[in-house]
Order: C-alpha cells, then sequence, then structure tokens
C-alpha cells in the first residue's frame, strides 16, 4: 500500500464512509494466504521476546515443599517481567530447580484486566493496581503476556484465561494465531 493510499483510507474512516470493494485487493492481496490482525503498537514475537526485560525474582510467599527442592512460589512483579526471567530460567540462563517439566508450566489461569477503568486497593488500603487499559493497548497487553507464557507452557499445558463477556472476544482474536495445546475461556 502506498502513502497517498494509506492516507485516503484514513480520510475516508475518518469521515465515517465506507471502503469501497476496491480496497478489499489492496488492503488484503489475494496473494496472501494468511492474514494479520493489524493494531497501533503491535509488536513482532521476536521483539516481544528479545525486548521485554527479566528482573530478579521477589519471593512473596513459599509453600508447599514437596521434597525434591521445590516449593511453590508466589512471586512480587510485573507478570510480563516475572514471565520473562522464568523463562531465562527454562533456557538455561538462571538455575531452575525443578526439572521434572524442564521449567516449564502444566497449568496457567491468567486473569487479565477488565477496562473496568478503576483503581483497586489492598486489604490495608494500600494500591494493588490499576485496571486502566483499553482498546488497542488492552490487546497488546494480553498478546504479549500469552507470547510469553506460550514459551513457557509445556507441550501438554494449558492455559485458562479468565474473561468476561465484552472482553472474551478480544482475546479470541488474539490467542487464535498463538498456537497452544489447550486454552479455556472462563466467565
Amino acid at each position: 500500500m502506498t502513502p497517498e493510499q494509506r492516507q485516503e483510507v484514513i480520510r475516508l474512516l475518518q469521515q465515517g464512509q465506507e471502503l469501497s470493494p476496491e480496497w478489499a485487493r489492496i488492503l488484503y492481496p489475494p496473494e496472501k494466504r494468511e492474514y494479520e490482525l493489524v493494531y497501533h503498537g503491535k509488536e513482532r514475537e521476536e521483539d516481544i521476546l528479545a525486548n521485554t526485560l527479566a528482573v530478579p525474582l521477589q519471593p512473596a510467599r513459599t509453600f508447599g515443599k514437596n521434597g525434591d527442592g521445590w516449593h511453590n512460589l508466589l512471586i512480587f512483579g510485573d507478570n510480563l517481567q516475572v514471565m520473562k526471567s522464568l523463562l531465562e530460567m527454562k533456557e538455561g540462563r538462571q538455575s531452575l530447580q525443578r526439572q521434572r517439566h524442564a521449567g516449564r508450566a502444566i497449568g496457567v489461569h491468567r486473569p487479565p484486566p477488565f477496562a473496568t477503568m478503576q483503581d483497586f486497593e489492598g486489604t490495608q488500603d494500600q494500591k494493588a493496581y490499576q485496571d486502566k487499559i483499553a482498546g488497542a493497548a488492552f490487546i497488546e497487553f494480553l498478546r504479549k503476556r500469552v507470547v510469553l507464557l506460550r514459551e513457557r507452557l509445556s507441550s501438554d499445558g494449558s492455559l485458562y484465561m479468565h474473561l468476561d463477556n465484552r472482553r472474551a472476544p478480544y482475546a479470541k482474536v488474539v490467542l487464535d494465531p498463538i498456537p497452544l495445546a489447550g486454552c479455556w475461556f472462563i466467565r
């Protein structure tokens, strides 16, 4: 698509006009067999994997020691950065004690933001998190995490995504092109 064609499409859409069928061949060339969801701020998967910052893990609580040097761990931090740190552990850049699944998760429950546009507080009125992400930023927020989750998930693992009825269609669009063994939506 030429810059002039791109500007014309933007002009037509900003004026609320429908695009004529002739634009379909330009926007979706027939020689392309696969189509891709494109939106502002979308990063390439390679860039997500390469550019996400890994941080030292900050254990908040450990529980369930099983006797072979492994214990369950509740980690405090940004889940994107934590997943990158865990991914680096899996790849052997840091030590990972559990060998049974070679550093891979067999089950992940991912409750995304719901775009409630609210701040949430903890039990003692401390700030817990904000849920103010919407639009293309919401889609990319989910996608980045799913890209890293896919790398952490074992080949027989499952992803359970907790969603409301308003956000499930967006997550499905994000998840469709990312190959996962099992993915279920919880409403």
